[in-house]
């Protein structure tokens, strides 16, 4: 599949410059903004048999891709995401980001393949949407709204309709029973109509303006007492969405002449930000994106009865039990799948539709759930293969699916044939085989005798031990020794020698032993992303960093415990070492290369970083990919505590 990098003559004048275009100033995601994470995408398909979560917490939920932003177009932050099936069935991740457009293959979700990158306005902000092959997309940096033909797509190849109206957009909506596309939020109150009837070319055919509406859904009721009318759900209000701020629901049937239908407010309401219809459109789920920060407590969505639209009702909440921010959500086949910043991907079972539970979780930020704008902005649930989507602002494309991982298709272990597992292959491995003779696992576990991978244990099993009847076989895993060092002992092997053995087929890369990173010469492995650390069992190490490095940020080492990571760089550029975690303490922080004589930085008290503690540590270094780099965590006047060491 070739990739295509799509800038055409009508978008060259829409082309902003390479700051950051924002459209309202006062929004809080400015405040909490974070560098792109920076890491290897990874492919399931390529990676058998190895670690599959990466670090990222989940149940229920597979991994199957994941594109970091450096791998899609480069761009400083995600944001919207949507889907795109092509006439021959392949399916397509549509991904926002600042700079513009990722189309992105998942038709194998477990080999995602970027296939164009298309240019707009730079802009924290953009939305897309599609209406049959051609796609939409807004943006708060303007230029109105970008018209793509996704018609010729399995060749790799996008054609650019130019653009229809001016000026910035929030979000697009389009009505695909209808055919009418709708431009909300940005600058302007309300929304701009426009008919669809040449695709290509969106004409503007109507407007409504009483209310800034920051997200909407519309529908055509094709049965019941509203039959042939077209309703937008509007999360709305005034003065940009801040004040009275609810559920407004208005008739968009006459273009000419919309007209409100109800208005619906709820308890603590702070600003009402997206929802979406259950599938019955009995009901309304709400996301209010400042509720979590303003009045504290666990991520709540609102719902409302809509079965009479001219009189709805607020009837209850539901929750994760986290405490991030509700941003955007969407139901499909039963589910509620919502993009809850810090806290991820929360799938909820929508069987009892007014107690909606978790049914599975996928953490795309693995630091904490602070009611922070970080994390998964958007998800799309919507492809016919089950495949699941979602869209992070530092952390690019995730690409999932439902359910639980089958054991069966991870490889089978080392020294299968040693089924008993004595460290040889002999007549008890053959009964055990017996002992289990004819079962098959079911997609939840791999029944013991199943030597050959084939997750039946039969008649192939057998064969499999008697060709290598009579071997040994020593299974091998982490062993943390006395000295704190780690070796990939057997178990037998590692209690001779007086350690702690941490489990078969583990290893010493991803172990980190207890009193590891005291010293230099002992120091832990740290990975790009989050790396725990604690220092109230270390001890000081000599001689002091030199603060002189980072004088008047407030080093004040004063003979403090301290712990060492080594960092083997997995990119080239600009890295990113930073303490800052809500629940930790003073840190001070100073950055080696090559060796404990040769210190490059060092940092006291940084700032600009949102969610840290009072006082905590960072600083920029340039980095060599392959090349070793060894951070120092000790604290202010010798200050110990627990926290969290972001690379990125």
């Amino acid at each position: 599949m070739k990739r295509n990098t799509i800038i055409t003559a009508a978008l060259l004048g829409l082309i902003a410059p390479a700051t950051i275009l924002i459209a309202h100033q006062d929004d809080p995601k400015i405040n909490d903004r974070q560098p792109a994470v920076k890491a290897k995408p990874y492919r399931a398909d390529s990676k058998r048999g190895q670690e599959r979560s990466l670090g990222f917490e989940s149940e229920n939920v597979q991994l199957k891709s994941w594109l970091p932003l450096g791998s899609l177009d480069g761009a400083d932050s995600g944001n919207d995401c949507w889907g795109y099936v092509s006439p021959s069935g392949r399916e397509y991740a549509l991904m926002g980001t600042s700079s513009g457009t990722v189309i992105v293959e998942v038709t194998n979700p477990g080999n995602a393949q970027v296939v164009a990158s298309l240019s707009g306005n730079n802009s924290l902000w953009r939305d897309i949407k599609t209406y049959g092959t051609y796609m939409y997309c807004v943006s708060e940096g303007g230029g109105g709204i970008q018209v793509f033909n996704l018609a010729d797509i399995d060749n790799g190849n996008v054609q650019s309709q130019g653009s229809a109206g001016s000026g910035s957009t929030h979000n697009v909506v389009i009505d695909t029973e209808s055919g009418f596309l709708y431009r909300t939020g940005g600058v302007a109150d309300g929304m701009y109509i426009y008919s669809l009837a040449n695709p290509a070319s969106p004409v503007q055919v109507g407007s409504w303006t009483d209310r800034y509406i920051h997200d909407a859904q519309v529908v055509t009721y094709t049965d019941g007492p509203f039959s042939g009318r077209q309703i937008a759900f509007c999360c709305a209000g005034f003065s940009g969405g801040w004040s009275d701020t609810g559920l407004t629901i208005v008739d968009v049937t006459n273009k000419s002449n919309p007209f409100v239908v109800s208005q619906t407010y709820y308890s603590n309401a702070a600003y009402s930000h997206q929802g979406w219809l259950s599938e019955d459109r009995k009901y309304f789920y709400l996301n209010d994106e400042l509720d979590e920060q303003n009045y504290g407590g666990t991520t709540t969505t609102r719902i409302i009865n809509v079965e009479n639209i001219e009189n709805p009702s607020f009837v209850g909440t539901f929750t994760s039990g986290s405490t991030s921010i509700d941003h955007n959500l969407y139901t499909h086949n039963g589910y509620i799948f919502e993009a809850n910043y810090r806290s991820g991907l929360r799938v909820f079972d929508a069987t009892n539709p007014t107690n909606p539970t978790q049914y599975g979780f996928f953490d795309t930020y693995p630091s904490n759930d602070n009611a922070s704008f970080n994390g998964l902005w958007n998800v799309y649930p919507y492809f016919p293969s089950g495949t699941v989507i979602g869209s992070d602002l530092e952390s690019g494309l995730f690409v999932w699916e439902l359910g639980i991982l089958d054991p069966c298709s991870l490889p089978v272990a080392s020294c299968s044939t040693d089924v008993d597992g004595n460290g040889y292959v002999g007549v008890s491995d053959i009964l055990a085989v017996i002992d289990n003779w004819g079962v098959c696992g079911d997609g939840t576990f791999r029944p013991d005798g199943d030597v050959d991978g084939s997750c039946c244990v039969d008649v192939s099993d057998l064969l499999s031990i008697v060709a290598v009847w009579g071997s040994e076989c020593v299974v091998t895993g982490s062993c943390c020794l006395s000295d704190f060092s780690c070796s990939e002992l057997s178990e037998n092997a590692c209690a001779e020698m007086g350690g702690d053995y941490v489990g078969d087929e583990t290893s010493c890369a991803n172990t980190t032993c207890p009193g590891a990173g005291d010293e230099f010469a002992t120091a832990m492995t740290a990975q790009t992303g989050a790396n725990a650390y604690e220092t109230n069992s270390a001890t000081p190490s000599s001689p002091e960093p030199d603060d002189s490095m980072c004088s008047g940020t407030y080093m004040n080492w004063n003979n403090s415990a301290d712990i060492w990571f080594a960092w083997t760089a997995d990119f080239s550029g600009n890295a990113h070492f930073t303490t800052c975690d809500s629940s930790s303490f003073d840190t001070s922080m100073a950055l080696y290369v090559g060796s404990e004589d040769n210190q490059v930085t060092c940092n006291g008290d940084d700032n600009g970083e949102n969610g840290c503690q009072s006082y905590y540590s960072a600083f920029d270094y340039s980095v060599q990919e392959g090349s070793t780099y060894y951070i120092r965590i000790g604290g202010w006047e010798g200050e110990t505590g627990s926290g969290t060491l972001t690379i990125e």
